[in-house]
């Protein structure tokens, strides 16, 4: 029986390196476009002048204080924005997607191994069972796998600011319990540069701050846990610092609203909180329901966990914790109600995966009372009957919802990803954007005519150069390529026009 952990284990790793296959193969395909090139004009010709690290940090600077002023105030997620990888080398952007899903998926497995090794004593193979399920239903049904694993400028804007959450909570785990000084200068530091980062990120970090400090003070009497007070301090004024950016208010302005400080306007966007997060429930619930069967099977993993542990651990207030971890949900909501403008995809991506973090630490209490009470009734036969009547029986009645629902698979980021790369599209888009880049670069010519780019990419993300020189895309990407001007036109006239000399 204890043999049935392990090969679980291996299956679900070996499950989700498959699954991990299609995102990492259109790696080479993904390209930079729109708002990565915006961000980034300054750092590249900066580096293609000179080559030199100090002048591309003078430009980031430059690059930081001019969308300060005219876009938005998130200081640290500008500097990232700066120094988008083609501001170094055309093919550079074929590192996103893996070091996105490194971020993601390495600081996953640190703050689980904090949790079900560490604090919980869990044996290895439910250790990574756990951890790989959960990998599994967060990175397949994650609301904006653009603005997750391909998008640059969403991705260090939003998935690795969520990573460095991660990490952090890690931290303040371990901090709490050994008061060394690596854990708490790791603290400091993540800590300061989210106050510059999405403010999701940095409003999860103080909430579970504060949660850490209450506990610890009240709990465990330990006053040395105020320490945690200068990093808190730190985001704090980091995060004004982001909030008053001149920016903020003219994108406010642009969008018809404003971002004054309003004390019931605060009172009315957290009770509209608790609403937003229950939608956002029963959307997953109505569009995605294997995420619940995926839950169900993570709850089961973890009363056999709970099962195999030699010293039983017990939650002490475990209805409090459960309210605890609703309401760490529905504040993400908050920032999105309150400023009252669109927000990109990367919100709905933070709203999901704080959703399932709050979810599982709901169904891991839950587990342990019903992992006692099963110790209880079943004595020496624990682990034997867990297996035969429990854990095995529920996760076969799994994939009943599975095929039931099997559309929803439909909508995962790897059946998404290997639709794109079966279906030739992936293939035609990187001969598309090869030929756009050889036409920017060419030499001694300053109005650059590209063919059209169909703008529905699959999962990865382009911004496409129009037919409008003023628009957007079109000024981003000729000043990056350091071009007066780039327009588009219908494929068919430009291969007529130009088809011969492009070879």
């Amino acid at each position: 029986m204890k043999k049935i952990p392990m090969t679980t284990a291996i299956l679900a790793i070996a499950v989700f390196v498959l699954l991990l296959i299609p995102l990492l193969y259109l790696s080479p395909v993904n390209r930079a476009s729109g708002d990565d090139y915006n961000c980034a004009m300054y750092t590249r010709a900066a580096w293609l002048d000179t080559h030199s690290l100090a002048e591309v940090g003078r430009a980031s600077y430059k690059t930081i204080t001019k969308l300060y002023s005219n876009h938005q105030g998130n200081w640290f997620s500008l500097f990232l924005f700066s120094i988008q990888p083609e501001a170094f080398h055309d093919g550079a952007y074929c590192i996103v997607a893996p070091m996105m899903l490194f971020f993601w998926i390495g600081s996953t497995f640190y703050l689980f191994w904090q949790i079900f090794r560490k604090k919980l004593a869990f044996d290895k193979w439910h250790y990574l069972l756990i951890t790989v399920c959960f990998l599994i239903i967060s990175v397949e049904f994650i609301p904006n796998v653009k603005a997750s694993v391909f998008w640059y400028t969403g991705c260090v804007h939003y998935i690795l600011p969520f990573s460095m959450c991660q990490m952090l909570i890690a931290w303040l785990f371990q901090y709490a319990e050994t008061y060394r000084k690596r854990y708490f200068l790791g603290i400091t530091v993540f800590m300061t540069l989210l106050g510059g980062s999405n403010y999701q990120a940095a409003l999860l970090v103080m909430i579970v701050t504060c949660y850490m400090l209450l506990y610890v003070l009240f709990m465990q009497k330990k006053r040395r846990i105020l320490w945690l007070l200068l990093p808190l301090l730190l985001e704090l004024t980091g995060l004004v610092i982001s909030m008053r950016a001149p920016g903020n208010r003219f994108r406010a302005y642009l969008e018809g609203t404003t971002l004054d400080f309003s004390f019931s306007r605060i009172v009315q966007t957290i009770g509209k909180a608790f609403g937003y997060a229950l939608k956002d429930i029963g959307n997953y619930l109505e569009n995605k329901p294997l995420i619940f069967v995926g839950l169900f099977a993570l709850f089961l993993i973890f009363i056999a966990a709970f099962c195999h542990q030699e010293n039983s651990y017990r939650f002490r207030i475990p209805v409090l914790g459960a309210v605890l971890l609703f309401c760490l949900h529905s504040a993400m909501q908050t920032p999105e109600i309150y400023s009252g403008v669109p927000v990109s995809g990367g919100v709905p991506n933070t709203n999901y995966q704080v959703f399932l973090l709050s979810a599982s630490g709901i169904l891991l209490m839950i587990a342990e009372k019903t992992a006692f009470r099963l110790k209880a009734l079943w004595s020496e036969n624990c682990i034997k009957n867990v297996y035969r009547m429990i854990w095995i029986p529920g996760l076969l009645l799994c994939l009943v919802p599975l095929f039931h629902f099997k559309g929803t698979l439909k909508k995962t980021a790897s059946y998404n990803a290997l639709r794109y790369i079966v279906s030739g599209e992936a293939a035609d888009y990187k001969m598309q954007m090869d030929l756009q880049t050889k036409l920017m670069e060419t030499p001694d010519k300053e109005d650059i005519i590209v063919p059209f780019i169909n703008d529905v990419q699959g999962p990865l993300m382009h911004m496409p150069v129009t037919d409008d020189p003023k628009e957007f895309t079109n000024w981003a990407t000729a000043v990056f390529y350091g071009k007066n001007s780039v327009i588009a036109i219908d494929r068919p006239t430009w291969e007529a026009l130009y088809g011969e000399t492009a070879e």
